[in-house]
């Protein structure tokens, strides 16, 4: 990929809005419904900001509730790039944004209660990109291409285009929401939620996606954003502290992520999602525990 074909296909994707995503519960099921409504119509779900308090309430866990991220998922996509087929104007409607506001609150809360309690080791996320370069299989690099295309932000999106065409997966954004755990959605929520992160302050898709496009055949694309074992990198010793907890809370999502992938992969499982986006691709499939039994037959 030429500079300037991916310069454009970066530019191509930060311009093109999202699928709609199926619906991961009733508070997802009701925020599509909503949108996908006519601006103006008399509203097709009635007290929606009180079905998603009641949500957050009963939530036994926002980190882990697919329902919830999803639904945020949403509407941080409608102030961003948009969502296909639906209305710019819902990103500017009320309840909408006392929806979102008390859903990132109840993230944000979950995320300072996570803090003091570390849940995965602080060099996962190294130890994932170390897989990525030396032991995955080729359908596992291209499992993490396609999870990395809906984490994605900032000066990320090239690297993470060039991956998924050399990957031979779809370009699309949003095309593998449904395909990713709900560790992702946590990850990708909170990213937006506290902004783009500083060069050092992503160790994911810092050094993982670099040892994935090396893999790919498409080089270091990425590898700016390295990182040491305990995620602060360079870029710590300049971090100030008001910049330290965003820091740590997207390090936090992030190790997640890494540890749940790594998690399947050393089973021979898959770290996708049962659903018709990855049964039906051509690429993705069941070829990762596929390619394990070929593996062990040897």
């Amino acid at each position: 990929m030429t500079p300037r074909t991916a310069s454009a296909s970066a530019a191509r994707l930060q311009r093109e809005p999202m699928a709609i995503p199926t619906p991961r519960g009733p508070v997802s099921a009701a925020i599509v419904a909503v949108v996908t409504g006519p601006i103006g119509a008399p509203p097709i779900v009635s007290s929606l900001d009180a079905q998603v308090e009641r949500a957050v309430v009963n939530s036994r866990d926002v980190l882990t509730d697919g329902d919830l991220l999803l639904g945020l998922f949403c509407l941080h996509a409608l102030r961003g790039d948009g969502i296909r087929g639906v209305d710019a104007r819902w990103a500017d409607d009320a309840v909408l944004a006392t929806v979102r506001r008390t859903i990132e609150a109840a993230l944000l809360e979950a995320l300072d209660d996570r803090r003091s309690v570390p849940l995965v080791a602080a060099d996962v996320p190294v130890r994932l990109a170390g897989y990525l370069a030396h032991e995955a299989t080729d359908p596992e690099v291209r499992e993490f291409a396609a999870i990395a295309s809906v984490y994605a932000h900032g000066d990320h999106a090239t690297a993470v285009d060039a991956a998924l065409t050399a990957a031979g997966l779809e370009l699309a954004p949003g095309h593998y929401v449904d395909a990713v755990d709900v560790r992702v959605l946590a990850a990708r929520t909170t990213a937006t939620m506290l902004g783009t992160a500083a060069p050092g302050s992503s160790p994911l898709l810092g050094e993982a996606l670099a040892a994935a496009a090396e893999r790919l055949g498409v080089g270091r694309l990425g590898a700016h954003v390295g990182t040491d074992a305990d995620g602060g990198g360079r870029a710590g010793a300049s971090r100030s502290s008001g910049e330290r907890p965003r820091a740590e809370a997207l390090r936090l999502v992030e190790g997640i992520v890494a540890e749940h992938a790594l998690d399947c992969w050393v089973h021979r499982e898959s770290a996708l999602r049962a659903c018709d986006i990855v049964e039906t691709d051509p690429v993705l499939g069941s070829a990762p525990v596929e390619a394990r039994e070929l593996e062990g037959a040897h």
